[in-house]
């Protein structure tokens, strides 16, 4: 199966040995060339009914129609009459079946450059928005990247990086920056970045960044452990599955995210103690302690609870001034202390209390 596109090569190497550039039209033989094309590649693929062959045959003649397109518009880095005659060439074909184009196509430099223009413009219209939603300057040159790449490219770029950026727009210009349901401009942008699978490094690292900030607000154990299943819960709902990744080399985003958050997980269940957000703390020593709340134990203050997690909750309530920890096993050891000191101590201060009863009998 030959597209025949060999003709067409040929005279455009010949317009490339002699610089025969017209500006104000294009050679005749390419214009009449690329015609006959468009209808004969045209036919075949609607006739091809093998899937692998179309493929084949697709991304082969869009391959070499790229190549020519490159060899005219490299003459003198402009876009010719002739260079123009390619590019409608291609466009006709990729209408037949547009859904077929391999991601790994090479872009022609003259459909970048023709393009370069309106996406800068609609850059401009959605940073500008994104800086009167009070978004952070860093990350709003994050989202930046994909525009940056491809009106300024420094690599060789594909279809797949035009229609991923194409579906990046789609989303900006149906944003509605005022209702988006998330807690702030910010976090919107970060979820629709998310969301079409933007795995750029520097993406991945701000939203570390981002989730750190957040559990650090966050105090004790438990609270930042619900802190941490709660992104993750975000960036699954933000992920969509299916959809192309703005770097096809690396893994998704969301991949990279869940992996990270499950492994803060690990460590703060592994290392983090669970301490409540305040102990009360006593004035006493731990034999004190223990033994006024033996006392109370004694008259039935607190419900039925044995004496060995009752030692529990007192170690993880209750701290001193010269000591912030008090261990369970510390603490249980002390119950039956019976130590004249802290009796008489105790004594004292009961008595202090009883009298203060008593005024309010009197």
């Amino acid at each position: 199966m030959n597209s025949d596109t060999d003709y067409l090569k040929s005279i455009a190497d010949e317009i490339v040995k002699n610089k025969a550039i017209d500006a104000s039209k294009a050679n005749h033989h390419l214009h009449m060339e690329a015609k006959r094309l468009e209808k004969d590649i045209t036919l075949q693929l609607t006739t091809i009914e093998n899937f692998t062959q179309r493929d084949t045959f697709y991304f082969n003649t869009l391959n070499k129609l790229v190549n020519i397109c490159d060899r005219l518009y490299d003459i003198n880095e402009t876009i010719t009459p002739g260079v123009e005659v390619i590019l409608e060439l291609m466009t006709a074909i990729k209408q037949v079946i547009p859904n077929e184009i391999r991601p790994n196509l090479k872009l022609p430099k003259a459909f970048i450059v023709v393009q370069k223009d309106s996406l800068k413009k609609s850059w401009n219209r959605h940073s500008q928005l994104m800086n009167e939603q009070k978004i952070a300057e860093e990350l709003i040159n994050i989202a930046a990247i994909p525009f940056k790449r491809f009106i300024e490219p420094k690599t060789k770029l594909n279809w797949g990086d035009y229609t991923w950026l194409k579906g990046y727009l789609a989303k900006l210009d149906i944003m509605d920056w005022e209702n988006a349901d998330c807690n702030s401009s910010e976090e919107a942008l970060l979820s629709l970045l998310i969301g079409r699978d933007f795995n750029d490094d520097r993406f991945f690292i701000y939203c570390k960044k981002h989730i750190k900030n957040r559990i650090n607000k966050v105090v004790g154990k438990r609270p930042r452990l619900l802190a941490y299943a709660e992104c993750e819960k975000l960036v699954q709902e933000d992920t969509q599955i299916g959809t192309p990744s703005f770097d096809a080399r690396a893994n998704s985003v969301s991949t990279r995210l869940s992996k990270w958050i499950r492994e803060e997980i690990d460590f703060v269940e592994t290392n983090e103690r669970e301490r409540p957000v305040a102990k009360f703390e006593f004035k006493w020593n731990i034999e004190t302690i223990a033994f006024f709340f033996k006392l109370l134990w004694d008259h039935k203050v607190f419900g039925k609870i044995h004496l060995e997690p009752f030692a529990d909750q007192i170690a993880a309530n209750c701290s001193s001034i010269a000591k912030d920890e008090f261990q369970a096993g510390s603490i249980y050891s002390r119950l039956y202390s019976k130590e004249p000191e802290v009796v008489k101590a105790m004594e004292k201060l009961l008595v202090a209390m009883l009298t203060d009863v008593r005024k309010y009998l009197e």
